[in-house]
């Protein structure tokens, strides 16, 4: 980008081809513009001679003549990735003083993309199953031998589902549900749905149409109609989980036989009565997120707490600080008997006991041992050092045993067999969480879109997700646009950068900072609440 006024003193001691003397000017013609595209003309203020050029090379497609500046399609490009629409380039247009495209020319060029974006995030699916296959291959002696044989056996896999909404709440007219691999991490489908379709808006906003006219219009549209979802939003989840469940194998040969996803998730339930696999002889197996266990745990805690009276201040009693402590002692007791069940459970019940103890009765049997245990009682035994006193201990969870005996329901529901049998794998759905921001940051829930830009925008977080963010290069590739070394490098460094920060957050030590850092902040922020108790309340006056 260019000054209009640089450009002119550039060229202004420049000699004339036809004259041969200096007075050369730049300027731009006001009549003669394609979008961000213009038509920049040299004249020669002596002799009058004029050469001009457009400031943005055409799109290099076979065989077709006058198709479309270069500069117009990478504009509409940069909308979608920074999330925005028309409205962005026209800010864009203001601030710059850059005359922008109109309305009608960037929806031509927004179709192209979106197509070329949804057209790339399959080309992406289908190399992430063959990675996907490989990898089974790797501990499968049998399938490595068929696949060499170009065999393409149906391969029995464990998927992450999640489902997400274009919207916060149940209101939504569009859902996303996405599997993912867990051997792989990589993305393996993905489903949107729709509740609105604007052709059809429109076509019902005219009145002076006869039911038979509108039945007609509505067959004939019915190939082309955005809206493939006709019940309530909250049941998209299950519904999208149902489309992928049944088209696996005939679309990657991959029957998926074990399903991570939330607790309270009714996408199991509706595969499992669709039974999308009738050959085989097994149960579709139902695996729950530890993040959700460990978030169910805290809120069980809190809501008794509040319901049972059992918190409040007083030696023993239950506050919000306790919660926080008895969760996390929960998932650490999960974590450190992986994959066990007997031994989960035997753990986390001793969070329990551990909180009972006192000098006068300690109940640290059940308490993990070592010098590096989670109990100051049982570290301090194996350093050989007395127990330090359970009042004076600033880490205390000390619970009196009435309050203690109330929690044990809580316990046993947050400890049973069942529970404990879908938590032995460990795996959290942190990958689709981490999708569903990129989508949503592509598609933002505060603006509205239409069906195929949040499929567009599902594609392309796809294809960055398990390829990185070089994959433009094949967006750009459909769309006819080169690549320059500037744009490469900057994605080959943005690849770097997340893979950097990925290993980086994964550290020990990382972990560790970030957990203390959450603990001081929600303290605070209790402290806060407590100076100030008054200072908000919903609905009052």
């Amino acid at each position: 980008m260019a000054h209009l006024l640089q450009l002119s003193r550039l060229v202004g001691n420049l000699l004339c081809p036809e004259c041969h003397n200096s007075g050369v000017s730049v300027s731009v013609s006001e009549t003669e513009r394609a979008g961000y595209a213009s038509k920049l003309v040299l004249k020669c203020e002596e002799c009058g001679y004029q050469n001009a050029e457009m400031s943005s090379p055409r799109l290099q497609v076979d065989n077709k003549q006058n198709v479309a500046f270069e500069i117009n399609r990478r504009m509409t490009v940069l909308s979608h990735e920074v999330g925005g629409s028309h409205a962005v380039l026209q800010a864009f247009s203001t601030v710059t003083g850059v005359p922008g495209m109109h309305l009608k020319t960037f929806q031509n060029h927004d179709k192209k993309v979106t197509d070329a974006e949804i057209s790339s995030g399959a080309d992406c699916l289908l190399r992430s199953a063959a990675a996907i296959r490989n990898a089974y291959a790797e501990t499968d002696a049998d399938l490595r031998e068929a696949l060499d044989r170009g065999e393409e056996p149906i391969i029995n896999i464990s998927v992450s589902f999640d489902g997400t909404w274009q919207k916060r709440g149940f209101t939504s007219l569009f859902g996303v549900g996405v599997c993912i691999d867990i051997l792989t991490g990589l993305v393996v489908d993905f489903c949107v749905l729709s509740k609105y379709c604007h052709a059809c808006k429109l076509k019902e906003a005219q009145q002076d149409l006869s039911a038979e006219v509108m039945a007609a219009w509505k067959e004939g549209h019915a190939a082309d109609c955005c809206q493939n979802h006709f019940q309530s939003s909250k049941s998209m989840e299950s519904e999208a989980a149902k489309i992928m469940w049944a088209r696996s194998i005939a679309k990657h040969r991959f029957r998926y036989v074990e399903m991570l996803s939330d607790g309270d998730s009714s996408a199991y339930q509706a595969v499992c009565n669709a039974n999308p696999y009738p050959d085989y002889l097994h149960n579709i197996q139902k695996l729950d997120c530890l993040n959700h266990a460990h978030k169910r745990m805290g809120t069980a805690l809190r809501k008794l707490a509040e319901t049972g009276r059992l918190g409040g201040r007083g030696v023993g009693r239950l506050t919000k600080n306790k919660c926080d402590s008895l969760q996390n002692f929960y998932r650490g007791a999960i974590m450190d008997n992986l994959p066990n069940v007997d031994k989960m459970k035997a753990a986390i019940w001793s969070t329990l006991w551990h909180s009972m103890s006192t000098d006068e009765q300690p109940r640290h049997m059940q308490c993990p041992t070592g010098p590096d245990s989670r109990c100051f009682y049982q570290k301090a035994l194996a350093r050989g050092e007395d127990p330090p006193s359970h009042k004076d201990h600033p880490a205390s969870t000390y619970l009196t045993t009435q309050v203690a005996h109330q929690m044990i329901p809580v316990y046993r529901r947050m400890a049973d067999d069942n529970l404990m049998k879908r938590l032995v794998h460990g795996g959290t759905q942190n990958a689709n969480e981490c999708l569903n921001g990129m989508i949503w940051s592509r598609c933002p829930k505060t603006s509205f879109m239409g069906r195929r830009r949040v499929e567009g925008s599902v594609a392309r977080a796809v294809s960055v997700f398990n390829e990185g963010a070089t994959e433009l290069l094949t967006v750009m590739d459909k769309l006819y646009v080169d690549i320059s070394l500037t744009s490469l490098q900057f994605l080959a460094k943005k690849d770097e950068g997340r893979m950097s920060a990925g290993d980086a957050a994964a550290a020990q030590d990382a972990r560790r900072r970030r957990k203390e850092y959450a603990t001081l902040r929600r303290l605070n922020n209790r402290e806060e609440e407590a100076r100030d108790p008054d200072a908000y309340q919903a609905g009052g006056h």
